[in-house]
This record gives C-alpha cells, structure tokens and sequence, in this order.
C-alpha cells in the first residue's frame, strides 16, 4: 500500500503556497474530467467579538479605613492608577494586567495586623474570582482580539502562528499566577497578534477550504467511476487524472493543506483550552470560530478532508490509477 504512504507524505509536506491554489483547484479537476466547473463564492465569516460577547466585571472597592490599612502593602500607587482617568479609560490589555499586578502585591503582603490580613485575603479571594472575566474581556474586546474576530479573504500567511499560540499561552498561564516575563512581553504579542490577523486569516481560509474541498470531493464521487478502464487498465482520460493528482495536488495543493492543518493544531489547541476555562456568553459561534471539536470550523474542515482524501483514494483505486501500476 504504498501509495497511501504517498498521500500521507504528501499531506505533511510543506512548501510556500500560492494564494489562488485551492481557489482554481475545481475548475482544473473539472477540465480534467471533461465536465463544467462548479461555481463557488465562499461567503465571509459572521464577526466576533465586542458587545455581543461582552460580559460584565464585578468593581471591586475599598472604602478609606481600608485604603489607609493597605499602605502597609505598597498596593496605594497601583490603587491610584485605576482610579485615574486615564486607569478607568484602560484598554482589556491594560486592565487584565493591572489585575495581575494588585493580585501579586496583595498575595505578598503578610501583617501581623488581624484586620489587615483578613482585608487582604478579601481582596485576593475577589481578585481571583474575578480575574477570569478580565481575561475574558481582554480575549472578546481587546483590539488585538477584534482584529482577529473580523474576517475577510486575505491571502494566508502562516509566519505569526507561533507568537499567537505564544500568547495564547501565556494568558492561560497569567490565569494561574502572575509571571513578570510574561506581563513583560504581552503587550508587544497583542500588538503582533493585531497585525498579523494570523487567526481571523487561519478561520477564513478554513472555512474557504471546506468548501472547495467538498467541491472537489463531489466532482470525483460523481464523475471519478465515468472514467474509461479497458481490460483493467486506465484509459486516456484515467491517465490525465492521475497525471493532475501528481502534479497538481500533490505538488501544490496538498503542501498548503499541510501548512493549514498544522497552524489549525497549533492555535486552536492553545486557544480553546484557554477559552473554555474563561466565562463566556452562550453564544455558538465562540466555539464555532475558536475550538476544535467536530461541530467548530476546525471539525468541518477536517471531516472535508477526510472525505476528500477519502474520494482520491477511491478513484485511485481503480482500474490500475494506483501508483506503480
């Protein structure tokens, strides 16, 4: 079975895609196969983010005695900050680590003081409780995010896959305990994030893939058993298919499915697992957009490949198409 360790190989093969490759890849096997192309316009995905997944989070307040109490902790500078215009005005990224820096100042101070050490172990416990809502506001709302919430059909460019599953991870890791490197560098990963748009151009193009991919799968399900074999061996047509499986899909097509697939793996499953540990509204299209289970995009667009290598297999099984024969 040689040939299906050729299609593996062939899956995990990675090269520099061109932007239009999956585009023309039905209308090529249509003329391969003698038979009209089938017209598609992949829609836009439906924007995330902002208002609609908005959640409230809790204020959480000391009154003077208490502020005056807090002195000891050196937590008063960091206080004045939020309170400040320009603290209450913050973007999510700002805030969340605001809240990391009060959390780790206030989980070391210790007092002798019974009052003062029962305010601050108030204040840690409302911290914590509330810090994933932060998170969650920085992960829907931030303009980082909302610029990989927006969608469009740019071309695919996988260079900023390992800075945004980077970042995924420290958040999820911020989340258990503030880390200065971590904090340190956020700021410049969101800005990075922002402008690579590396996620809203991996769910696009994951969503324009099943697509073409299911195009293509149909056109070899019902054309594929048309092709003429005489005496068990492919005619001229057959020999055209295979020829196109070659030098088409396995040198173009199938290398860019490989890079798809891997950046899929690489940011869905640092971003989910980080997501479903966050509050979130009931709102379908979070998981649809971030995670990869087999209802989400992801799942869609591995269940067309499947199905796509699947139909190759298939048609390459007959009348002697299979490679050596």
């Amino acid at each position: 079975m040689k040939w299906l360790g050729l299609l593996a190989a062939l899956l995990l093969a990675a090269c520099s895609p061109r932007p239009d490759v999956l585009a023309q890849y039905p209308a090529r096997l249509a003329r391969v196969l003698g038979t009209d192309a089938p017209q598609i316009t992949p829609p836009l995905l439906a924007k995330g983010g902002g208002r609609q997944w908005a959640l409230a989070v809790p204020e959480v307040t000391v009154n003077l005695k208490q502020g005056y109490a807090l002195r000891h902790c050196d937590v008063l500078g960091l206080i004045g900050e939020r309170n400040a215009p320009l603290g209450k005005t913050a973007p999510p990224s700002q805030r969340f680590l605001y809240e990391l820096k009060l959390l780790s100042a206030l989980s070391q101070c210790h007092s002798d003081d019974p009052e003062l050490a029962a305010l601050v172990s108030q204040l840690v416990a409302e911290k914590k409780a509330s810090l994933p809502l932060v998170a969650w506001r920085l992960v829907s709302d931030d303009q980082a995010f909302l610029a990989n919430w927006r969608f469009d059909h740019s071309a695919m460019d996988f260079a900023g896959t390992a800075s945004a599953q980077t970042l995924f991870l420290d958040i999820s890791a911020l989340l258990q305990a503030p880390d200065e490197k971590r904090m340190a560098r956020l700021e410049e990963a969101l800005g990075q994030f922002e402008n690579d748009r590396i996620l809203a151009r991996l769910n696009q193009h994951l969503s324009d893939a099943t697509l073409y991919l299911d195009s293509v799968s149909d056109l070899i399900e019902r054309h594929g058993n048309k092709l003429v074999c005489v005496n068990g061996r492919p005619g001229s047509q057959a020999k055209a298919v295979r020829d196109f499986f070659f030098s088409y899909y396995g040198k173009q097509v199938q290398p860019y499915l490989g890079e798809l697939v891997a950046a899929d793996r690489a940011l869905k499953g640092a971003l989910w697992p980080l997501i479903s540990a966050l509050p979130h509204p009931a709102d379908p299209n979070i998981a649809y957009l971030a995670a990869d289970t087999p209802q989400s995009l992801s799942g869609q667009f591995h269940q067309a490949l499947r199905r796509h290598t699947q139909a190759w297999q298939q048609l390459l099984g007959r009348c002697g198409l299979r490679p050596g024969q």
